[in-house]
């Protein structure tokens, strides 16, 4: 496929906002005023930019009154802004730890969960928040929100809309009742936005995508985007590959096509999912020197070389080829694959019979991973370690390492990896216990 030029068009964006709301207390008056009082010392601090003031503030109003839904918002703001989103993710599922029946709690944890970007999670809590208390405007509000903007499920988005709507009416919270049947006008309809869902080649996609680049059609290209997450992402990969090959070949006017491709795409799928997966990849390829990107395109060579000699049996070649790419990914300092260059010798060591050079790859594969923050990199690495380690004769550490590969699964949402796992722990068990 060859890359052609095109025109950049600016593309439509969504912005996702959580509402702040004020929630009804049911602490004797005279407490509720106190926190009240403070809340709004808190909030004053918070315009001043006085973050870390205001962040004691509103501990201090929940502490008063765990029922005090705006302190929640501000405290997560305030963690936000002082540059620590995780550090209110912590202390929120502390105090869930505490009080897990809390609405209040329930709903600060969904708060927390969204500026990490993760709106599963958010929705899950707001979802528990509202089984504790049905009548929180604000949290049928948020999932609607984050279903209209964020997970395009447009009527998903409708009945949460709609429930707070009527929530609203009935506990007179007329903001999230003016900007809830606002947001709920606004909603497509399915006549307005038909992704192109249709099953798509990733050659095929890549070649529709270019040819709606070249016509300047914003809303083809929206369409497309929108209906081939996955083939967005692998698209990525491949704009980034040809980018890679031709700065390798030292062809600029050729790498700079692919980068412009790649922009363009990774612009869309963030307007459309709302997600940076696309930026972090492209901003990783940008921070790369010259030298780095011929190492790594050196060393992708001999690692593809290394899988088809594998496939063909000759184990002795594909081991001298995966050595080689692990060399030029370290070489330009590419931890990544260079983990994924560990296991595949990991595997090829068992494949030849040689369970401690695999035992020895895997575990220097999971240093890398751990490095990188490879979740999924982790998950398969450990459950080839406990594999080597049962073939080794070492069933408790084989166990220990299925277990950490278990709770990895658990993790990123692999319920099916997760559950072979589990069954080969208990395979292990069962066959310690019948000796």
């Amino acid at each position: 496929m060859a890359c052609r030029p095109f025109i950049k068009k600016a593309a439509l964006s969504f912005i996702l906002f959580l509402l702040p709301l004020f929630f009804v207390s049911t602490v004797p008056a005279d407490t509720r005023e106190t926190a009240k009082s403070v809340f709004v010392r808190a909030e004053t601090l918070f315009e001043q930019k006085k973050y870390a003031e205001a962040q004691a503030l509103y501990e201090k109003v929940l502490s008063l009154d765990p029922g005090y839904i705006t302190a929640y918002r501000g405290l997560v703001r305030s963690y936000v802004r002082l540059g620590d989103p995780q550090g209110g993710v912590i202390f929120m599922e502390d105090r869930y730890l505490d009080d897990p029946q809390n609405a209040g709690v329930c709903y600060g944890l969904g708060y927390a969960n969204y500026y990490l970007k993760k709106y599963d999670s958010a929705i899950r809590y707001f979802n528990e928040a509202l089984q504790h208390d049905p009548n929180l405007a604000p949290a049928w509000n948020n999932c609607a929100a984050i279903y209209h903007h964020i997970k395009r499920d447009y009527q998903k988005a409708e009945t949460y809309y709609r429930k707070a709507i009527a929530v609203s009416k009935k506990t007179g919270d007329d903001r999230v009742l003016a900007i809830a049947r606002k947001n709920l006008e606004n909603l497509p309809t399915p006549e307005e936005i038909k992704p192109l869902t249709e099953t798509l080649s990733l050659e095929a996609f890549v070649n529709l995508f270019i040819a709606r680049a070249e016509e300047g059609n914003d809303r083809g290209l929206k369409l497309l985007v929108l209906g081939q997450r996955e083939n967005c992402e692998q698209a990525m990969d491949w704009f980034l590959d040809e980018a890679m090959q031709a700065s390798a070949e030292n062809s600029r006017r050729a790498e700079e096509t692919a980068l412009v491709l790649a922009e363009l795409l990774e612009r869309e799928y963030r307007q459309g999912f709302q997600s940076d997966l696309l930026l972090q990849k492209l901003n990783v390829y940008t921070g790369l020197s010259a030298e780095a990107k011929k190492n790594i395109f050196n060393g992708k060579t001999l690692l593809t070389e290394g899988a088809e000699k594998e496939q063909q049996g000759k184990l002795a070649r594909a081991k001298e080829n995966y050595q080689g790419a692990l060399s030029f990914f370290r070489a330009a300092g590419d931890k990544k694959r260079a983990g994924m260059t560990l296991f595949y010798l990991g595997e090829l060591y068992r494949k030849m019979k040689n369970p401690q050079a695999a035992k020895e790859a895997y575990l220097d594969s999971l240093t890398s991973f751990v490095e990188t923050r490879d979740e999924p990199g982790k998950a398969l690495v450990l459950s080839s370690l406990g594999i080597v380690c049962y073939q080794l004769g070492d069933y408790g550490e084989a166990v220990e390492f299925l277990k950490r590969s278990k709770t990895a699964y658990h993790r990123i949402g692999d319920p099916e990896a997760e559950q072979k796992v589990a069954k080969n722990i208990e395979q292990i068990k069962n066959k310690v216990k019948s000796k």
